[in-house]
């Protein structure tokens, strides 16, 4: 019998293995925090320049290239020139691919293709991996720019499509599983496709990686939102997902302020093995009053517990420098990080960024910017700053460093073309449609254990 969370198992002394795998993918594995123990929390933002400048990746002069996109998720892989041992593999949905106007710095329209996913790949220093992205789309039989992944054709044909959302790759960066939302445009989500592809480590050109497919769950219970490993050692993954009312910022609940149409979270486990086969059967997800029960069949459903955090269109990480679980979230004008001890909460939430003021503008005739996608990139963290945790008279504290990025999109009129295509729009401080990148300082204090 599976033990039910918050009462996960402390993991056992990390093994040569998985310290190995760990090194590997430069990822920092959970050791589960009794959900009892308090702690204080303090966190600030800044823009990461260095970041956004190994990020500004510009064609030449009316030459067509990437252009900007949402979605912005990382995963670590296996592979990299001359059999590196990882590099970043980058997605994106809805993408620009679109001339550059230098001596405008301005998009053009005229021309503009918008696959609706692309991916890119960048390299790992010995440090952190915040190499110079190169992007990746495909081409149709005519030689235009196609979605990087796509459904099969019959479903083509009747409009959908797919967003890339989430991601995570084996211990050994050798497979990757994907996560997307099946959508038909505009804007109707109509269930959860996984993604799986293998041997990536082994081949360098990712337009000649072979993909699989598979749906899960339906348009009532998506599975999309995130996914992430649930202990230190071990298959086991947490995945995210919402209901069909949509999360806060969801498209269904998009100027809706009843708070009935803002979906909390739900979560679900399953072995990372077991889906990277498409295998979704004997996955589980946290019921009332706090316990696991099958995902499927459909009509064996019980009512889901809701987690009171936000990750719709986030990520969910773990910290094993703050000992926390974190969730950055796009809220208004600010971005919070949402912080526990335990994955099913309880969670806290901080205010650690404000929005420049260029993209604080949401109402105009003319549309206004929505900005979303709050997702962290933990192998982009400096590594001088690992192992500051330190201990205090009174209480144990640990420090981090913590790298998110964000995008904002216009909405609403002729907001494309009147936020996203004018003169100067490319002008980074203006820029829209384009991953921004920031650097959070966090510190946690807890009162002493003696051990």
């Amino acid at each position: 019998m599976s033990p039910p969370l918050p009462r996960l198992p402390r993991p056992r002394r990390r093994a040569a293995e998985a310290a190995a795998a760990a090194a590997l993918l430069g990822v920092a594995w959970p050791s589960f925090a009794d959900a009892s123990a308090t702690y204080s929390f303090s966190a600030a933002g800044q823009d990461a320049t260095d970041l956004q400048d190994a990020f500004e990746v510009l064609p030449g002069d009316n030459q067509t290239g990437w252009l900007g996109a949402d979605s912005d998720v990382s995963v670590v892989i296996g592979g990299g020139p001359g059999g590196g041992p990882r590099r970043v593999l980058w997605l994106f949905a809805d993408t620009f691919l679109a001339r550059h106007d230098a001596k405008t710095c301005a998009r053009l329209w005229d021309g503009m293709h918008m696959p609706g996913s692309t991916v890119a790949l960048a390299a790992c220093g010995a440090d952190k991996c915040s190499g110079r992205p190169t992007f990746f789309w495909r081409e149709d039989a005519k030689g235009d720019p196609a979605p990087f992944f796509e459904l099969p054709e019959a479903q083509r044909e009747s409009g959908e499509l797919l967003w890339v959302v989430a991601g995570i790759a084996s211990r050994d960066g050798s497979s990757v599983l994907l996560l997307a939302q099946r959508v038909q445009r505009p804007l109707t989500v109509l269930g959860s496709t996984a993604i799986v592809i293998h041997n990536v480590d082994k081949v360098d050109d990712p337009r000649q990686w072979q993909y699989t497919m598979s749906e899960l769950g339906d348009e009532e219970m998506t599975w999309f939102s995130g996914v992430t490993f649930a202990e230190e050692t071990g298959d086991q993954v947490l995945l995210f997902g919402h209901e069909h009312t949509g999360g806060p910022h969801s498209f269904g609940s998009r100027g809706r302020k009843d708070p009935e149409h803002w979906s909390r979270t739900l979560l679900a486990r399953a072995s990372l093995s077991d889906l990277l086969r498409h295998h979704w059967s004997a996955a589980e997800y946290w019921v009332e009053p706090g316990r696991w029960a099958p995902v499927w069949p459909v009509h064996g459903r019980q009512r889901a517990q809701r987690l009171d955090v936000p990750t719709w269109e986030t990520t969910c990480t773990w910290s094993s420098e703050l000992g926390l679980w974190y969730v950055f979230n796009v809220e208004g004008h600010i971005i919070a990080m949402w912080t526990a001890q335990q994955v099913v909460g309880p969670w806290s939430r901080s205010e650690v960024y404000r929005l420049p003021p260029a993209f604080r503008k949401t109402t105009s005739d003319n549309g206004a910017w929505l900005c979303y996608a709050a997702k962290a990139h933990p192998e982009m963290q400096r590594k001088a700053w690992e192992d500051r945790a330190f201990h205090g008279a009174a209480d144990e504290a640990g420090l981090a460093e913590l790298v998110f990025s964000w995008v904002c999109n216009a909405w609403g009129g002729d907001a494309e073309r009147a936020l996203l295509f004018q003169p100067g729009g490319l002008d980074l401080s203006v820029r829209g449609y384009w991953p921004r990148f920031v650097r959070v300082a966090a510190a946690v204090r807890r009162p002493l254990t003696i051990h």
